[in-house]
């Protein structure tokens, strides 16, 4: 099994082949013959810790011992010295008994298939680690044709492909059905501190649909309800949903054992059928009705852009308290979620200067550069005094606290500015979300009263 990545390098590919020709990563205890550094770009990539004295570093296209230049001379050519200097990729063996030998062929008849026919690449072995690792630099433009490399979903797919297709012709093992972690790193860690994210805000949705079904029409019911479009015809190699609002479906066995296929079956012929009495009861249910005045009354007494701020957050489950139950929110406001402390930081600077309109908003905005103007005036004249040779250790001590003091102003003041500007911005977007919302549930209104 291979685990593959690439990434793109914009200034400069000394670093990367230096690291991936790292002496240290590639020294070979049995080479009996000590191999020249490569040059400064290079030296960093194959250090001889990694790559076993430079045994397991090869290169296509292009002179190993000289592969900058020739990157170089490429790019001159053609002129395309600019944008992305090269591409950055490995390939990770699961296997630790796989030989340094095995898995440098490997590399080289991966380089070979990806890039060898327009592109100059060099390889590195690295054997620092428990697992066995390929590394390689490709140029960006091509020598053949001074077209760059376009690294796109497509590309990468074929990346997966063939260094599956070489692991198996080398007896490797490979995952045929690879689940992943779905999502990048910041969405995992996000998930990781329990805030929510398009994945988990779908698990919640699906577990209450399941909560509440008994057979397969009510969990597809249950679903449509709370905004998702699913498609769950046996003829399609995996169920997906798509929440509202959102282009790209999920698919669900990338949220774990507990949602794929089979097991969202197993869960809800499981349930028993009195939790549909239950919800036929719930749905039946009309509390007593107070005239008393809620929250949400006194936020909509109020008008212009304090209205719309204390009403977004009212909706996202910010006000009356931070208590969020992402399954149950209207579905076009799911997505702005983690965007909850901004948006109470810009109602609370709303409410607090009295900023109804747009107009009191650009006010506001030129309040904040006049203050900073003067703030940033007096902390130059406390700097010149703190240079001055003739100025007393007291008064240098004196002005240092001042501009301590007068740096934090400045920076609340620019904090409030970002805030100022992301309302101009957004404001409009945020109405017309907020009355997609409305005419939403008036439709279902609609409907549950036919």
């Amino acid at each position: 099994m291979a685990v593959t990545k690439i990434w793109k390098i914009k200034h400069s590919f000394a670093a990367p082949l230096k690291y991936i020709e790292n002496e240290e990563k590639t020294a070979n205890p049995k080479a009996a013959e000590n191999y020249q550094m490569l040059d400064d770009v290079i030296e960093y990539a194959a250090r001889e810790d990694k790559t076993e004295q430079k045994f397991f570093v090869s290169s296509l296209n292009c002179d190993r011992e000289h592969a900058r230049d020739e990157f170089l001379l490429t790019k001159k050519r053609f002129d395309k010295e600019d944008g992305i200097a090269c591409f950055h990729a490995y390939q990770s063996f699961a296997e630790e008994n796989l030989s340094p030998e095995e898995a440098h062929e490997i590399g080289i008849a991966f380089a070979e298939e990806m890039w060898g026919d327009r592109f100059q690449v060099v390889i590195a072995t690295h054997l620092n680690t428990c697992h066995v690792h390929n590394h390689f630099i490709v140029n960006s433009v091509s020598f053949l044709d001074g077209k760059k490399y376009h690294d796109s979903r497509a590309a990468y797919r074929r990346m997966r492909e063939v260094s599956d297709r070489l692991c198996r012709e080398h007896g490797l093992s490979v995952i045929e059905h690879p689940e992943g972690k779905g999502g990048s790193y910041y969405l995992n860690q996000l998930e990781r501190a329990g805030m929510p994210t398009r994945y988990n805000v779908a698990r919640q949705a699906i577990d209450e649909a399941i909560s509440r079904s008994v057979n397969m029409e009510e969990f597809r019911h249950e679903m449509k309800m709370m905004g998702y479009h699913y498609q769950f015809s046996p003829s399609r190699r995996y169920w997906t949903i798509t929440p509202a609002g959102w282009d790209r479906p999920i698919r669900l066995y990338r949220l774990g054992a507990e949602y794929t296929e089979e097991r969202i079956r197993q869960r809800v012929y499981e349930n028993d059928i009195s939790i549909r009495e239950r919800r036929l009861a719930k749905a039946a249910y009309y509390p007593n009705r107070y005239n008393l005045r809620r929250r949400v009354d006194r936020i909509m007494g109020r008008s212009g852009l304090e209205k719309l701020y204390l009403r977004y957050c009212y909706e996202l489950g910010y006000l009356p308290k931070y208590n969020q139950k992402p399954a149950r929110l209207h579905p076009l406001l799911r997505e702005d979620l983690l965007k909850c402390e901004m948006y109470s930081q810009q109602a609370r600077l709303l409410c607090r200067n009295g900023i109804e309109t747009e107009a009191d908003l650009l006010l506001h905005m030129e309040k904040i550069r006049r203050r900073s103007k003067e703030i940033l005036q007096q902390r130059q004249d406390l700097q010149r005094l703190v240079r001055r040779k003739t100025a007393s250790e007291d008064e240098k001590t004196q002005a240092k606290e001042e501009i301590a003091n007068l740096s934090g102003q400045l920076k609340n003041l620019r904090k409030e500015m970002r805030l100022c500007e992301n309302i101009m911005e957004r404001s409009h977007q945020l109405e017309d979300r907020l009355a997609a919302v409305d005419r939403d549930r008036d439709e279902r209104k609609r409907v549950r009263e036919r």
